[in-house]
């Protein structure tokens, strides 16, 4: 009986000892991770970085191409405006149709040689501002889409006179501002002499002081300037008459009334 009784304390202690050692086994002992189907996430993932991937480069052909388009229009504008235009078949008639011009000798001259009529030209000889000032009104009639000043050469004086010259001048514009706002307004410069011209006519030397104001002036009205100073230092022939000031009649037709129909046409 005694011994039974020991053998059962044993066989619990064996059975209690061996319990706690399965549980410890079980606690301490690394585990593996379930494993996972990941073959799904990875072509899920795989599919959206090539849809990211897509858009990108599709993105970027479109930003490019609209630069490429942007640039050919660009160059379509530059291509036009680099054009010169041009009086077809020498037709000066038919190109300064929608022109007046208006000024002295300078470009009376332009009807004296049968260029243009009267209807186009406005001048007479020895005058200046108060001419223009008196055929406002014939001018402001015709509504000329187009209209050329030449004024200067009669009323070159002192410099410290200059200013007198540029206010009458102002006057006259602005009058023809006002009552023509749809016309486009030039002012010439006062063309240049050759050196001999200056003992005949001493304030000819002024003529570059002159031009600067008139510069000035254009700008500050905004209307156009045509500044014919650049276009008489490249010739490489002769276009001035015996004088020394007035331009021969080959000067109109080979450079004046192209000149001023690209200046002007190119701006419109």
């Amino acid at each position: 009986m005694r011994n039974n009784y020991k053998k059962a304390v044993l066989l619990f202690f064996a059975v209690a000892i061996g319990l706690m050692s399965i549980r410890l086994f079980i606690t301490t002992y690394p585990q593996q991770g379930e494993k996972v189907d990941t073959a799904e996430g990875v072509s899920y993932i795989a599919s959206h970085e090539t849809v990211k991937a897509t858009q990108s480069t599709t993105k970027k052909k479109e930003l490019i191409s609209s630069k490429q388009n942007k640039k050919n229009n660009k160059k379509k504008k530059n291509a036009k405006k680099t054009e010169t235009p041009t009086i077809k078949d020498g037709n000066f008639r038919a190109a300064y149709k929608d022109f007046i011009i208006s000024g002295d000798s300078l470009v009376k001259a332009i009807e004296e040689y049968g260029y243009l009529d009267n209807k186009t030209v406005r001048a007479e000889i020895g005058v200046g501002t108060a001419y223009l000032s008196k055929t406002t009104k014939d001018i402001v009639a015709a509504k000329p889409k187009y209209l050329i000043l030449h004024y200067g050469e009669n009323e070159l004086d002192k410099k410290e006179n200059a200013v007198n010259f540029i206010n009458r001048y102002k006057k006259c514009i602005r009058t023809l501002q006002k009552q023509l706002p749809d016309t486009k307004i030039y002012v010439d410069s006062i063309f240049p002499v050759q050196k001999k011209a200056h003992k005949s006519e001493p304030y000819t030397v002024n003529i570059g002081y002159y031009n600067a104001l008139l510069k000035k002036m254009a700008a500050e009205l905004k209307v156009g300037y045509i500044d014919f100073t650049p276009l008489w230092k490249s010739f490489d022939k002769n276009y001035f008459d015996a004088d020394g000031i007035h331009p021969l009649g080959t000067f109109y037709t080979e450079q004046y009334l192209p000149y001023v129909y690209t200046e002007v046409m190119s701006k419109n």
